[in-house]
């Protein structure tokens, strides 16, 4: 999924879920932000305050697999249950099954945003809403460089098959629809809509800690689809209906907002003295109160999230597969 159910949908998600305005904008940016948090830096180095971020998203795809399965399995292709992967009713045409499947509103999935939800840690709860949503538009792909994601062909061997590169953009389209060449012909025609749908319902339901279908998730469910629209939408026309059904609350996203607030830089001199060339080096410092900031609490967010989705769910998937190398 992109920005549409990441920012916008899923704060009108968490209004109706009876979030306060000032927490959903905070649960809002922090899904997105999952997706834009893609610099590994080192804040004030030197300094008792010295600090490094983990990066939650990439778009790298030609990392070393050991650092790819440290953020896609993580934060965007969490893989189910061992209960549900031996299960799974995807109906590939190959019948293959893989440890680490996404599989959508998987126990997986929802253990780990009832953990975030447990303590009552916004920020988390924003990452773990990001990783929830994105089993339902990643489902049947794995966060790793695997044939078991190709619907290439021969292109496999030019193109990695990470994720759901070879499908491009598709899955994350709300009004997409598009082809999974890798399933059997009565399932390969994809449909994104209710699938953003499905999403937007399970999430209101974890929100308020119980699954009733009821009129105001109904209601919830009817503005969304409407906001969508057909497959002719465009995105613009899309953001404009989300906007309206946030209204007066709305606030626009913009990425280095959050980091902005709470980072400034100086200039460091890197010429060494004697003969060495003069130069000079930026380097990125904490401002005053940096504890309190978005961005602080949102990297020790990411942290905290990492940690439990490899210990609890990864970890002990793939340490059972033969290319385990942690």
């Amino acid at each position: 999924m992109d920005i549409e159910f990441h920012y916008y949908m899923t704060y009108i998600i968490a209004r109706r879920a009876g979030f306060s305005p000032d927490d959903c904008s905070i649960i809002a940016y922090s899904s997105q932000y999952t997706d834009d948090n893609t610099e590994h830096l080192y804040i004030s180095q030197d300094t008792p305050d010295a600090y490094e971020c983990y990066i939650s998203q990439t778009v790298n795809i030609l990392k070393p697999q050991r650092e790819l399965m440290r953020i896609y399995p993580v934060f965007h292709f969490l893989p189910g249950s061992l209960a549900e992967i031996a299960g799974d009713s995807a109906r590939r045409a190959d019948g293959k099954l893989h440890l680490m499947n996404t599989i959508p509103n998987s126990l997986s999935a929802q253990k780990v945003l009832t953990e975030a939800l447990g303590h009552q840690d916004l920020y988390r709860i924003g990452i773990a809403t990001h990783t929830f949503a994105d089993t339902f538009a990643h489902q049947n792909f794995v966060g790793a460089d695997d044939g078991f994601n190709n619907m290439a062909g021969l292109l496999e061997k030019l193109i990695p098959s990470v994720g759901h590169a070879d499908a491009k953009h598709s899955p994350d389209v709300p009004n997409e629809l598009w082809k999974d060449k890798r399933l059997v012909p009565s399932h390969a025609s994809i449909d994104n809509k209710p699938r953003f749908l499905d999403a937007a319902g399970c999430l209101f339901d974890l929100y308020r800690g119980r699954s009733v279908d009821d009129d105001a998730r109904s209601s919830l469910l009817v503005d969304l689809g409407n906001a969508i629209g057909d497959g002719t939408s465009t995105k613009t026309q899309r953001v404009g209906n989300y906007k309206a059904l946030i209204g007066g609350e709305f606030t626009k996203y913009d990425k280095d907002a959050w980091f902005k607030d709470a980072v400034g830089f100086t200039t460091a001199d890197t010429s060494g003295g004697g003969d060495t060339v003069p130069g000079t080096e930026t380097r990125w410092i904490w401002k005053d109160n940096y504890r309190e900031s978005h961005w602080f609490k949102f990297q020790e967010a990411v942290k905290a999230h990492q940690a439990y989705v490899l210990t609890s769910i990864v970890r002990p998937i793939y340490a059972t597969m033969e290319q385990a190398t942690w």
